[in-house]
């Protein structure tokens, strides 16, 4: 080996080194593997919260940022009503319910996932076991049927009230609104929320919103009583927004 070698093959064997410097994730490309609960299902449990605007628009979560509206339904929204139905204290919606700016709490079970919401303490309790969605009734926040697969949690959500809206921005839908949730634990404070939106009367085609969730870890951090009542205008008066944490 002659001596003007030497420093080239040390710059070859520096080389991979100096790439997983420069992109770290090459040694972390093992999927996050969570927590389980006593019956092996991941552990989803604690309060959390989206943090985005989805709320007053949903087309901010939403897969290419657009909503696939049929002409007619464009046409039969302009004509609607021009008020949020939640400023008479109605329920959200699903998947509106999500994206509020307030904290909600899941709980687990064998067999069940409660969600626990601050906002008009709201709460669905989701049977993880086969059934057939009832038939004739239509709820606020729909019937919803729970199902794993793998480490996600998938909830079926139809029969929900036509009066609901997606957001503030006035995307609505018709009766014949279907969703279906995805909550992947993806990290120890992150939860990937995922739902794909049909209704053949309002859209074109399936359309998907993707957002992360993410754990409130503030020592004593517990859900608030959160009212709403309708004023002498008849509009909702609620109290303050949550305020962001401190960083």
């Amino acid at each position: 080996m002659t001596v003007s070698s030497i420093p080239i093959i040390a710059l070859t064997m520096l080389l991979p080194a100096m790439g997983l410097a420069q992109n770290p994730r090459r040694l972390s490309s093992a999927p996050y593997e969570p927590p389980r609960t006593a019956d092996g299902k991941p552990d989803l449990q604690g309060i959390w919260i989206a943090r985005n605007a989805a709320h007053f628009d949903v087309s901010e979560i939403a897969e290419g940022g657009q909503i696939p509206y049929l002409p007619e339904a464009l046409e039969r929204e302009q004509k609607g009503p021009r008020v949020d139905p939640i400023a008479h204290c109605a329920m959200p919606g699903v998947p509106r319910i999500t994206y509020m700016p307030f904290p909600f709490e899941i709980v687990q079970r064998p067999g069940y996932v409660v969600f626990l919401y601050e906002y008009l303490h709201d709460h669905r309790i989701v049977e993880t076991t086969p059934r057939e969605h009832v038939d004739g009734i239509d709820f606020w926040l729909g019937d919803s049927i729970g199902r794993w697969e793998g480490d996600t949690l998938v909830i079926d959500v139809t029969n929900q009230r036509e009066e609901t809206w997606l957001d503030s921005a006035r995307h609505t839908h018709s009766g014949a609104l279907h969703v279906v949730e995805r909550y992947t634990r993806t990290g120890p404070n992150t939860i990937t929320y995922e739902a794909t939106i049909e209704d053949a009367k309002t859209y074109s085609r399936p359309w998907n919103i993707r957002m992360p969730l993410h754990l409130v870890n503030q020592p004593g951090f517990e859900l608030r009583e959160q009212e709403c009542i309708e004023g002498d205008d008849g509009r909702a008066i609620h109290p303050p927004y949550r305020p962001s944490p401190k960083s």
